[in-house]
């Protein structure tokens, strides 16, 4: 390549570094239809005051799909990238060298060249339909944020105010299987995300635009949603400290409490009411769950079996395997049978108040809710009525 031809597509990389950034059966009541002709819980127009900020950067995005249309790997491009926030967060996360993104970023244009860690050869192949993707989110970039920041701001309680910054990163070629990743910085107030857009998208089918900005925006706002409930909660009274009524149970009810509104986010629009179209899934989340309750009582009587399990329970992947799924069926299940306003009001009192919502919804008739285990609703009768607080 020419030195005029190499400082061309460095120049073209500067200004793109300076850029913005089962099977169905009916159901026996008529589901819960928002405003918007959605019945997922998360497009309910939100009751919360304060201001939650989608900063949304597709520097990096643009900047390697650019890279992967030439017609052969420059390495003076390729190091560039590693000044993005995105490139840079990739290359932490992997544990590996730059040198190695550098390898698997030359590979993309080498079918005979393995790739070790990023695999920017399929986004290669398929750059067209990125390429389109990226127009249209330019194009739309401010009614995505505000209706993201909309569907994170709509299951929050409204009694005090939450304000968060929610800055998202779009690339491609991320490490491992994840489509995202968060990042804490030190750089930054809230952790970053960065979101992988081809493996984030990889189940809509290509040209599908409105599906694909639909799955982008409940992506955004489930991170959005998770910032702003964790503020919340260090804020809100009802959820600092042990809550004594609630005996062993307390650390899975609180995991459950905590994790199952930020899982709601997580489905997709198409399957609510859970307790219709996802009713074996729901079955088999609450039934691990109230496994686990009972594993909790049974160890009354041995301290270390106790505590082992209580550590258990406190773990990350055990939100991701039991308490997220089983809160978000619970959840779903509060709203309903009693709307969204009575399921804010639950979350503004209070882990033991989401259990009592969900133990009085699944003893409605007709809502086909899956029960909590009697050691769960004896533990509710003994304590005491959790009271929610008015706006």
């Amino acid at each position: 390549m020419s030195r005029l031809r190499t400082l061309a597509a460095v120049l073209l990389i500067a200004v793109l570094l300076a850029a913005s950034g089962g099977c169905a059966r009916p159901a026996p009541i008529p589901p819960v239809v928002r405003p918007n002709g959605s019945r997922a819980p998360y497009d309910f127009p939100p009751a919360a005051k304060g201001r939650i900020e989608i900063l949304l950067d597709l520097r990096a995005a643009r900047s390697i799909l650019a890279i992967l249309a030439r017609d052969r790997f420059d390495p003076a491009e390729g190091k560039l990238l590693e000044r993005l926030p995105a490139v840079r967060y990739a290359i932490r996360d992997s544990n590996r060298p730059p040198e190695t993104f550098q390898r698997d970023l030359a590979a993309a244009f080498d079918e005979q060249s393995r790739i070790a860690v990023f695999d920017f050869r399929k986004v290669r192949e398929e750059r067209g339909r990125w390429e389109k993707l990226l127009e249209t989110i330019s194009t739309h970039e401010s009614e995505l944020t505000k209706r993201s920041a909309d569907r994170a701001a709509a299951l929050l309680p409204a009694d005090h105010p939450v304000s968060v910054n929610v800055p998202i990163l779009l690339t491609f070629g991320l490490p491992g299987r994840a489509d995202h990743l968060i990042v804490a910085t030190g750089e930054e107030p809230e952790p970053v995300t960065v979101v992988d857009l081809a493996r984030a998208l990889s189940d809509e089918p290509a040209g599908a635009e409105v599906e694909q900005m639909q799955h982008l925006s409940r992506l955004m706002a489930s991170e959005a949603y998770q910032l702003a409930w964790i503020a919340y909660r260090q804020a809100d009274p009802n959820w600092q400290g042990h809550d004594p009524s609630l005996g062993q149970l307390e650390p899975l009810m609180r995991s459950v409490a905590e994790s199952g509104p930020v899982a709601l986010y997580g489905i997709d629009e198409n399957f609510f009411p859970l307790s219709l179209w996802l009713k074996d899934r729901m079955k088999a989340s609450i039934d691990e769950m109230n496994r686990v309750a009972d594993r909790l009582v049974s160890t009354e009587g041995d301290l270390d079996q106790r505590v082992a399990l209580a550590a258990e329970v406190r773990r990350p992947d055990f939100a991701a395997r039991v308490a997220g799924p089983a809160g978000a069926f619970l959840a779903d299940g509060i709203i309903q049978a009693f709307g969204v306003e009575a399921y804010r009001d639950a979350l503004s009192a209070g882990s033991r108040a989401f259990f009592q919502a969900y133990d009085r919804a699944s003893q409605q008739k007709g809502k086909q809710l899956i029960p909590l285990a009697k050691v769960i609703r004896d533990r509710l009768s003994a304590a005491p009525p959790a009271t929610a607080k008015t706006p």
